[in-house]
């Protein structure tokens, strides 16, 4: 008697985890599928995606920048397109509210 008790509460633990389970699962899916319609209607990617984007492509960047022959700094050659200008203060912008 006592292990039948003991199987029974067993099974409808391991259903309600089950069950439980399900319920993230089913939740989870719901949202990722709201957010894929979400980025069709819009037309914008999700945010998570572009966001993984940007880590992944500057991955790249500085992956292959450490193992090519310009990366070190004396093997770079001089950027020439460096442009010196005066500072001069704009006046009227501080304090100024639209």
């Amino acid at each position: 008697m006592n292990s039948l008790l003991r199987s029974l509460l067993k099974l409808v633990l391991l259903a309600s985890a089950t069950i439980v389970v399900l319920g993230l699962l089913l939740i989870g899916l719901s949202a990722a599928l709201l957010t894929l319609v979400w980025s069709l209607l819009t037309g914008r990617k999700p945010a998570a995606f572009t966001t993984f984007m940007r880590f992944r492509e500057a991955s790249r960047q500085f992956q292959s920048r450490a193992w090519s022959a310009g990366g070190t700094p004396a093997a770079r050659q001089p950027d020439d397109d460096i442009v010196d200008v005066q500072a001069h203060e704009v006046r009227g912008a501080i304090g100024r509210e639209r």
